[in-house]
């Protein structure tokens, strides 16, 4: 079981100094494969509190900054060398950025809108998760969520809906989830995209720079020495 000092780790130092950088592995997208922001504009309006769940480094912050005017933005990041980054950007709206884990946030304010982009399979406990955010949120307020579904990379590692080695979140573990809580499932999309890769080495690094290759190992040392034994596929 892994807990958030050990996140933070991995999401620190050079995973987060380059982390807008990780698609350069990636040689190819077929098809779409971040429909989130197409949700946001959606919803948003003026004058909404907005708050993201594991802001990075501000880049999707930045996207919403520049949907509308007079927004309250908050970000909250467990890697302080993410947050870092993140307070280079420049944004024309109120923005606060906060260094601390979900589990311990308190706001003194709810939200319109709340949003986790591939985070909560990072998360350890995510009932506890939807029952502390669906406080957060004002009446009529949206909690929009990006994460890897039980199909992502199927054909490679099986999906297993306890301890999935991915963290990957099925439709039914979602409802599951949200059974006892006062929340609705507006909607459930699925993005079916394929990325193509040169080799394996470039395939593992993406891997690495996301955190997948650390989930698989409970974001334990032990992947260090998978990564040594990748870069023996460089050349390759």
């Amino acid at each position: 079981m892994f807990n958030n000092h050990d996140v933070k780790d991995i999401f620190s130092g050079k995973i987060a100094n380059s982390w807008e950088e990780k698609s350069k592995y990636i040689s190819k997208v077929i098809g779409e494969d971040n429909k989130i922001i197409f949700f946001i504009k959606k919803y948003i309006k003026p004058n909404m509190d907005i708050l993201e769940i594991g802001c990075g480094t501000g880049k999707l912050l930045q996207q919403i900054d520049n949907l509308s005017t007079n927004l309250n933005l908050t970000g909250i990041e467990l890697s302080n060398d993410m947050l870092n980054n993140a307070k280079k950007k420049i944004f024309n709206n109120n923005i606060s950025f906060i260094n601390s884990a979900i589990e311990d946030f308190l706001p003194n304010k709810q939200y319109d809108l709340i949003i986790m982009k591939q985070v909560l399979h990072h998360l350890s406990s995510k009932e506890k998760i939807f029952k502390k955010l669906s406080g957060f949120l004002k009446t009529n307020g949206k909690l929009i969520i990006m994460t890897p579904n039980d199909k992502y990379q199927m054909n490679i590692i099986k999906f297993k809906s306890i301890n999935d080695s991915l963290g990957r979140i099925s439709d039914s573990m979602i409802y599951n989830y949200i059974s006892n809580l006062p929340l609705i499932v507006l909607s459930i999309q699925h993005v079916n995209s394929i990325a193509k890769f040169c080799s394996l080495y470039e395939y593992f690094m993406f891997l690495y720079s996301i955190g997948s290759l650390q989930k698989i190992y409970d974001y334990k040392y032990n992947y260090i020495f998978v990564l040594k034994f990748i870069y023996m596929f460089k050349n390759i």
